[in-house]
C-alpha cells in the first residue's frame, strides 16, 4: 500500500516537474547571443574618409531629396547642399537621434506584463512514522498592479519619447544653426577680403608713384613713410581676414560631418548663398508682422514645446505616486505532496506602504509639477518679448541698409567722374588713386548693413524656430 500511493504521487509529482521543465527551452528561443563591437581607430578614419560628396549612399539620399542623377555629384556648395550635407553626415545629429531611439525603447518594457515567476521544490524526511519520506511541490506567482500603475507608466514613457524627440530635433536646429552663422561669416568675410585686396593693391600703386616722386625730389621722406604705414596695416588686415575665412571654412566642414580635404573638393557658391538670403529676408519682411511673428514662435518653438513635453512626465510621475498609495498584491498559488499528503496552497502578498513616505513623495512631486510650470511661462515670457523685437530691430536695419545704398551709387558716380578728370589730365594718377582709397570705407559700411540684416533674420529664425533666411529648405524632421 505505502509502494503503491508512493509510486503514484512520485508519478504525478515528476508529471508536474516535467510539464514546468519544458516552459524553459520555450524562454531559451528568445534568448539573445552577446556580439561584441569593436572600435577601432584606423576604421573610424576610414569611415570618416568616406564621408564625401560622390558617397553612394549620399547620393541616394539626395534622389530621394528630388534631386535627378544629372545633378549629381553636387559641384558647387548652395545653401540646400550644405544643410542636406549636415543632415545627412553631421555625427552629433545622429548621437541626439539615437538617444531620442533609446528612450523610445522603453516604452514598449510599459506595456509588458510585472514579472511572474514559477519554482519547484523537493524534500526528503528520515521519518520511518510518514506515509512517504518524499516532498514534491511546485508553484507560481504573479503580481495584480492596483490603480492603473502600468497605464500610468506607459504614460510616463510616453512623454519621455516625446520630450526625447524634442529634445532631437533642437538639436538638429541648434547644428543649422551654427552652420549659418559660419556661413553668414564666410560670405560677409569674403566680401571684405576683395574690397581688401582692391585697397592693397592701390596701396601699392600709390606707394610705388610716391617712390618716384620722391627720386624726382617731388616728394619727401615723410610721405613714402606715411604711405608704406598705410600698404602695411592694409597687407595685415588682409591676412588676418584670410586667416579667417581658412579657419571659417574648416569650421564648416566640421558642421556637415566631412573631413576639410573632402569638403574643398568643390567649391562654395557665395554669390548664389548670397542672393538666397537676401531674397528669403525681403519675403520676410513683405510677410511677417507683430502678431503673426509672436503667433509663429509661440506655435512653432521646439524649446516651449519640449517644456510642455517635461511638464506632462512631472504630471504623470505625480499621479504614479498618488496611485502607489494603493497596494499590489502578489498571488502565489501552489501544490505539494508532503510526506503523502496532496496539498493545495494560494499565498496573497501585499508590501505595506508607509502614509507619511507616501506623503513626501507627493509632495515632492507636487514641487515638480509647479517648477515645471514656471519654466514654460518664463520661457514664454522671454519668447513673445524677443519675437515682439523682432519686427522694428529688423525693420531698423533695413533703413539703415536702404541709407548706404544710394551712397554706393554716389561711390561709383563719383569714381566715373575721377576716372574722367584722370583721362582728361586735371589729375594725376596719384590723386586718382588716393581718392579711391578713401571711397573704400563706404563699401565695408554697406557691407556691414547688409550683413547686420542677414545676421537679424537668422536671429528671427532661432527664434521663431522655423525656415526663414532658409527659405524652402527643410529637413525631414522639420516637416
Amino acid at each position: 500500500m505505502n509502494t503503491e500511493i508512493t509510486s503514484t504521487h512520485i508519478k504525478k509529482i515528476s508529471l508536474f516537474i516535467f510539464t514546468i521543465s519544458l516552459l524553459f527551452p520555450f524562454s531559451a528561443c528568445s534568448l539573445l547571443e552577446y556580439k561584441e563591437a569593436k572600435i577601432e581607430i584606423i576604421s573610424i578614419n576610414e569611415d570618416l574618409s568616406d564621408a564625401g560628396v560622390d558617397n553612394k549612399d549620399f547620393l541616394e539620399y539626395l534622389i530621394k531629396k528630388g534631386y535627378t542623377k544629372q545633378e549629381l555629384p553636387i559641384q558647387n556648395w548652395k545653401l540646400s547642399e550644405l544643410l542636406f550635407t549636415q543632415e545627412f553626415y553631421n555625427r552629433e545629429i545622429a548621437l541626439a537621434k539615437s538617444e531620442w531611439e533609446i528612450i523610445k525603447s522603453n516604452e514598449a518594457l510599459t506595456k509588458l506584463k510585472p514579472t511572474s515567476s514559477i519554482g519547484i521544490n523537493i524534500g526528503k524526511s528520515d521519518s520511518n512514522e510518514e506515509i512517504s519520506k518524499n516532498i514534491y511541490g511546485g508553484g507560481i506567482s504573479f503580481i495584480f498592479e492596483s490603480a492603473n500603475k502600468k497605464i500610468i507608466r506607459h504614460e510616463i514613457a510616453f512623454n519621455k519619447t516625446q520630450s526625447a524627440y524634442l529634445a532631437y530635433q533642437i538639436s538638429v536646429f541648434e547644428k543649422k544653426i551654427k552652420l549659418l552663422e559660419d556661413l553668414i561669416s564666410y560670405i560677409e568675410n569674403q566680401d571684405l577680403i576683395i574690397v581688401q585686396k582692391k585697397k592693397v593693391k592701390l596701396n601699392q600703386s600709390i606707394l610705388h608713384m610716391a617712390r618716384k616722386r620722391f627720386n624726382l625730389g617731388l616728394a619727401s621722406q615723410v610721405d613714402i613713410d606715411r604711405h608704406a604705414l598705410a600698404i602695411s596695416g592694409a597687407y595685415q588686415l588682409l591676412i588676418s581676414l584670410q586667416i579667417k575665412q581658412e579657419n571659417l571654412k574648416r569650421n564648416l566642414a566640421t558642421h556637415v560631418g566631412m573631413k576639410f580635404q573632402k569638403f574643398n573638393q568643390i567649391p562654395i557658391n557665395v554669390d548664389h548663398i548670397k542672393g538666397t538670403l537676401e531674397k528669403s529676408l525681403e519675403s520676410f519682411h513683405d510677410i511677417e508682422k507683430i502678431n503673426e511673428i509672436k503667433y509663429t514662435a509661440t506655435l512653432n518653438s521646439l524649446s516651449l514645446r519640449k517644456l510642455l513635453a517635461d511638464y506632462a512626465i512631472s504630471e504623470s510621475e505625480l499621479k504614479y505616486e498618488i496611485a502607489k498609495q494603493y497596494p499590489d498584491y502578489i498571488f502565489s498559488p501552489a501544490y505539494t505532496y508532503d510526506l503523502g499528503n496532496y496539498i493545495w496552497s494560494l499565498g496573497i502578498d501585499s508590501v505595506i506602504t508607509s502614509s507619511k513616505r507616501n506623503e513626501i513623495l507627493i509632495n515632492r512631486a507636487k514641487k515638480i509639477r509647479g517648477a515645471q510650470a514656471s519654466k514654460v511661462y518664463s520661457y514664454q515670457l522671454d519668447l513673445i518679448n524677443k519675437a515682439e523685437n523682432l519686427v522694428p530691430k529688423f525693420e531698423g536695419l533695413v533703413r539703415e541698409l536702404n541709407h548706404f545704398k544710394p551712397l554706393i551709387k554716389a561711390r561709383k558716380r563719383l569714381e566715373a567722374q575721377l576716372r574722367r578728370q584722370l583721362d582728361n589730365g586735371l589729375i594725376d594718377r596719384l590723386d586718382f588713386e588716393l581718392e579711391l582709397v578713401t571711397l573704400f570705407e563706404i563699401d565695408k559700411k554697406y557691407h556691414k548693413a547688409l550683413y547686420n540684416l542677414i545676421n537679424s533674420g537668422l536671429d528671427a529664425e532661432r527664434i521663431m524656430q522655423k525656415p526663414i533666411i532658409t527659405n524652402k529648405v527643410y529637413l525631414n524632421d522639420e516637416k
